[in-house]
């Protein structure tokens, strides 16, 4: 399970019922790919977030990164596609 990111929060970002729970334990293994990729845009470990607010919860912009990178790779399963895609405007580089 994340330390910053919750399944609950993760799966209402995905816009997925409470009640669907089959891909409950994929989900939590990309909370924390995705808190180790925020973590390592900020040039320090996971458990270095906790410092940047004090040993609190982390600013928002630094969850919001983290939830979109959970949604990106959720929606991406495969490393490979048949769609073009680019990064979002204001996406996870410029929260972090």
């Amino acid at each position: 399970m994340g330390r910053y990111a919750t399944l609950d929060m993760a799966k209402r970002h995905l816009n997925i019922e409470d009640a669907f729970t089959d891909d409950d334990d994929y989900i939590e293994g990309l909370i924390e790919v995705a808190e180790e990729k925020v973590a390592a845009e900020l040039c320090m470990d996971v458990d270095g977030m906790a410092s940047i607010n004090k040993g609190g919860s982390l600013p928002a912009p630094l969850i919001q990164a983290i939830l979109l990178t959970i949604g990106a790779y959720y929606t991406n399963r495969e490393d490979i596609t048949t769609v073009q895609t680019r990064p979002l405007e204001y996406g996870v580089k410029y929260l972090t």
